[in-house]
């Protein structure tokens, strides 16, 4: 999957696998990349290669492979793609973390089954039209810099504990 660089070239790959907000490893024009989403245009070329399609699940770093499980396996059915129902709802997942929880453990408990609930349950019934509509709601909130909410109900202060 082609993305273009958001860290500098020094930040190494034993980093957190998540981007947080205010994440240090970012570069000034890594920060606009993010904010703007441009980072994943080189994505189209996988499209166009046949690797991803426009809709479809995210794929997720290495480091989550083994969220995979107990169902949730069933994701790798779907072609990855660029727009979907968890690229829009999570448009600004860097906000979600909670301040005083571990960010990967909140993203393993909570933010990655809520991702993969939603996509098992869209790519069961999908039709064109609804993945057209995921691509346009997708190309505004990039170009409206809208924010989608997602209610994540009391899961961050059962991790604190």
């Amino acid at each position: 999957m082609y993305k273009f660089r958001k860290f500098g070239p020094d930040c190494g790959s034993d980093g957190c696998p998540l981007t947080v907000e205010g994440d240090g490893r970012l570069t000034m024009i890594g920060r606009v990349l993010a904010v703007s989403k441009l980072d994943e245009l080189p994505q189209l070329w996988n499209v166009l290669r046949g690797d991803m399609s426009l809709v479809g699940p995210r794929p997720e770093s290495l480091a989550f492979s083994d969220c995979y499980r107990n169902g949730f396996e069933k994701i790798h059915e779907h072609k990855p793609g660029i727009f979907g129902p968890c690229q829009v709802m999570f448009r600004h997942e860097s906000k979600l973390y909670p301040a005083g929880v571990p960010v990967v453990e909140f993203y393993r408990q909570v933010l990655f089954p809520a991702k993969a609930e939603i996509d098992l349950a869209y790519f069961s019934r999908r039709t064109l039209v609804s993945d057209l509509g995921w691509i346009l709601r997708g190309a505004w909130a990039i170009a409206a810099g809208s924010r989608s909410e997602t209610a994540l109900g009391g899961k961050a202060n059962e991790i604190r504990k």
